[in-house]
């Protein structure tokens, strides 16, 4: 009978993964670490931990535990990136320690496809061996960069835990409420033009079903996780019924910078680049194993799409569209005009470079 330690356990994947471990005759005890207590939460088998990923006797509450799974991640775009860090980086890496000092012997990691990062020159599709470089201007693609170039060589010295790093694709699912589900409710999709990336996901349930697997079959190492395949991106807006918002990369990455300065919207500058690079993953390393999506990229994406229909979602605020009016059409009205004004003044220095020529 084995004892597993969840941190992030009342988030989105940790709600699921509690109640899948819950049906499990071999799980005795469930340590759930979050700062909030799970909502809604009949797991007879959890004891939860009130706590911080940062807390300094995270150690004592690992004692006599089997696995830990750190799911702990700010992974929506925030305006606090020392808070960020704080959770990200210091978190994971006070997890690593508080286990080894513990002497768990085996820690299962979620990190996410954008530890590859968004880059012209990536490999299609990115495997396990390939480069992690994170996207400069993401916050949390280069937490999971720096992370990972500290653990590798942090395993190297610390004998007795084994480590799996699941890179996780964009999940998509039921209950789904982040920076990625307010993009699908937004009127329109932002397009930069010269560039259609292919998309990919993950369903909520596959995203389960491979940490449990990899749990099960003891698997040291990286895997990637996501749908077999990817989309296109014009697939992408068939199925989510969007139009489009095509801008000129200069545009697109002036508004960006504009808009977070400004403390509105969900969209730091480094997003642009994931709408102009591909970065979908193969999960074949993992597929060799014996785990295999049961959702393709379709299933999740056309699922969530459904959820959501009866939301809509300007600059990170959302509500019911029978309630659009007021707020979501002044904030649609703050980022209308920082884009024609970024777009005004692409327009100025284009002019003045002809003048002055």
């Amino acid at each position: 009978m084995a004892t597993i330690a969840i941190t992030g356990a009342s988030g989105f994947i940790g709600r699921r993964l509690v109640a899948a471990l819950e049906r499990r005759g071999d799980v005795d005890r469930i340590v759930g670490i979050d700062r909030l207590a799970p909502q809604g939460s009949t797991s007879r088998k959890l004891v939860f931990r009130q706590g911080d990923v940062c807390d300094g006797d995270l150690a004592e509450a690992f004692r006599g535990v089997d696995v830990v799974i750190h799911l702990a991640f700010r992974d929506d775009p925030a305006h606090d990136e020392a808070a960020m860090r704080r959770v990200n980086v210091d978190g994971t890496i006070n997890v690593f320690a508080a286990a080894h000092a513990a002497e768990v012997p085996r820690v299962i990691y979620t990190s996410s496809v954008t530890a590859y990062g968004a880059h012209p020159d990536n490999d299609l599709p990115l495997t396990e061996d390939s480069p992690i470089r994170g996207t400069p201007g993401l916050t949390s693609a280069e937490h999971e960069r720096q992370i990972e170039a500290w653990l590798w060589p942090w395993l190297a010295d610390h004998a007795g835990v084994d480590v799996a790093v699941l890179r996780l694709a964009a999940v998509l699912g039921p209950g789904l409420q982040n920076a990625l589900s307010r993009m699908l409710e937004s009127p329109r999709l932002t397009i930069v033009k010269g560039h259609k990336p292919p998309l990919q996901f993950v369903h909520l349930d596959d995203a389960v079903g491979a940490i449990v697997h990899v749990l099960d079959h003891g698997l040291t190492g990286a895997y990637n996780v996501c749908a077999e395949g990817w989309l296109s991106f014009d697939e992408v807006t068939a199925i989510a019924s969007k139009r489009t918002l095509e801008l000129p990369e200069e545009v697109a990455f002036s508004a960006a910078e504009r808009l977070w300065k400004m403390g509105v919207g969900e969209q730091p500058p480094g997003l642009v680049r994931h709408l102009m690079y591909p970065w979908v993953m193969s999960a074949d390393r993992l597929i060799a194993t014996g785990w295999r999506p049961e959702r393709s990229n379709r299933d999740a994406l056309a699922e969530t799409v459904g959820e959501h229909a009866g939301y809509v979602a300007v600059a990170g605020v959302r509500a019911q569209r029978s309630a659009i009016r007021g707020t979501l059409s002044a904030l649609a009205g703050v980022v209308g005009f920082v884009v024609l004004r970024s777009w005004r003044r692409r327009r100025r220095r284009r002019s003045d470079v002809v003048g002055g020529a």
